[in-house]
Order: structure tokens, then sequence, then C-alpha cells
């Protein structure tokens, strides 16, 4: 199999666990400032979704910021994030909860959308009889 080829099953599959994130602030020149922050993502549950948000947090803050950030991500949706100062740190904490929030609206306008599919579908049942 190449690299360039999807594996659908992979695809499909769902994490162990929502998406959760540490991340650690390592202080180069004083260990004792060194910080930890978490964060769950309970919408991004399979590998699929985890992939589209990497390659936005790639894209938006790691690529930029290479010298000064590193992270792994682990099969079972735990992902460890250094990063060294903290405008960094800020800057990773905006898109996690920026990523987190804007998929909770998709979320909510997705069953809007299925409450109104849902009402109109009754509502021309009602017309029928």
């Amino acid at each position: 199999m190449s690299d360039t080829e999807i594996n659908p099953i992979l695809d499909q599959e769902d994490l162990d666990n929502p998406l959760r994130i540490i991340l650690v602030i390592d202080h180069p020149e004083n260990k004792e400032m060194n910080e930890m922050e978490e964060r769950l993502i309970d919408s991004i549950q399979s590998f699929k979704q985890m992939d589209q948000f990497f390659d936005s947090f790639d894209e938006m803050v790691a690529v930029p910021n290479e010298s000064h950030i590193k992270y792994e991500v682990g099969s079972d949706g735990l992902v460890v994030i250094i990063v060294d100062n903290l405008k960094l740190r800020d800057d990773v904490l905006a898109f996690i909860d920026g990523y987190a929030d804007k998929n909770e609206e998709q979320d909510n306008d997705e069953e809007d959308d299925d409450d109104e599919e849902e009402e109109t579908s009754s509502k021309k049942k009602t017309k029928k009889n």
C-alpha cells in the first residue's frame, strides 16, 4: 500500500476516547516555571476528525512556529504539545478553543437542520391526510 492511498477502515474508525490535549509550556531559561494546560475536544472522536483538526493546526499554528513547538499524537486520542513561550501557548489554546467552539456550532446547526427536516416531513404527512 502506498503512502497516498487512503485506508477506508482507519478513516471510519473511532478513537477510544475523545481528543484530549495536554499542552506543556517548557520555559528553556527557567524549568521551575514550566506549566501544563489540558483541553478535551468531545466533538473529535474519529481518526478522520482528528486528521482534519491536525491539518488545520499544522497550517495555522505548528508550521509557522516549527522551531518552537513539538507534538506527539497517540492512537488513543491523547495528544501532547510542547511549546517554549507564553505567546505560542496562548496561540495554541486560542486555536484549540476556537476549533472546539466551531465544531460545537456545526453540530448544533446539523441538529437544527435535522429538526427542520423532521418538521417539514411531519407537515407533509399531515397535509396528505
